[in-house]
């Protein structure tokens, strides 16, 4: 009796291990990542595959959300400078509070919330794309 338990009890541990399994990859990875730094207009630059279910993504001045200043039109991939925390972000399902620096079609810099990066997960930076500077660090575009 005691070694039936004893298997029950492995049986259902590894099945909750296996059921958990596959999410766990699917999230800890990024399927698309961004591309090598390379240069462009004088910049370090990374593409990046992004979507958006409108066509256009929104730019804003800071990765706090707020008004947009410009939009990356149409989507596809694009070029980003670099990535940082900030605010939350929702967009349906996909969440993400990571925000990435790039140029409106505007000519104007801000963030891209990285919800409309392709591949990874919620609140997951890209896989690939370099972290911006912390304060005290280079400075930002203007």
């Amino acid at each position: 009796m005691r070694i039936r338990r004893t298997a029950i009890a492995t049986a259902f541990a590894l099945g909750i291990l296996g059921a958990a399994a596959p999410a766990a990859q699917a999230t800890a990875g990024d399927a698309q990542p961004c591309g090598r730094p390379h240069q462009h207009n004088g910049r370090l630059v990374q593409n990046c595959p992004d979507w958006s279910p409108s066509g256009r993504i929104p730019v804003y001045a800071s990765p706090a959300k707020g008004t947009p200043i410009g939009y990356i039109n149409p989507a596809g991939t694009d070029w980003y400078v670099c990535e940082k925390p900030g605010g939350p972000y929702a967009l349906g399902d996909y969440q993400n509070f990571w925000w990435a620096l790039t140029m409106a079609d505007n000519d104007k810099w801000g963030f891209v919330n990285e919800v409309y990066f392709r591949g990874g997960g919620n609140n997951q930076p890209d896989g690939g794309l370099r972290e911006c500077p912390r304060p005290g660090g280079k400075p930002l575009p203007e």
